[in-house]
């Protein structure tokens, strides 16, 4: 699977799932689509999912978490355009994860 097609499936999966289940915003991170700076959550880990979501989906969010997580980031989504941003959180920016 390519990436931009994971990265279509991964909004799917947040959208379907209201995903991040934790609601804690991360404050001065813009996002790089709408360029709000409110709005992004930082996603969960899928282990952390177990007895939130199906299997089935959390094999798939699983699955897509390791293919798109970031080496030196972590996963995010913004809960305004809901699209998912890779976070470096030491250097307190959301990046695109379709480029590096």
């Amino acid at each position: 699977m390519e990436n931009l097609e994971a990265i279509e499936k991964l909004k799917a999966l947040i959208i379907e799932n209201n995903l991040p289940q934790t609601d804690m915003s991360l404050f001065g991170i813009k996002c790089p689509y709408c360029g709000k700076s409110d709005r992004i959550r930082k996603l969960e880990p899928p282990e952390d999912l177990t007895d939130v979501i199906e299997s089935n989906v959390l094999k798939l969010y699983g699955n897509l978490w390791r293919q798109l997580n970031p080496p030196t980031a972590h996963l995010g989504t913004c809960k305004f355009c809901l699209n998912p941003v890779g976070l470096v959180l030491s250097e307190g920016r959301a990046k695109e994860l379709d480029h590096d």
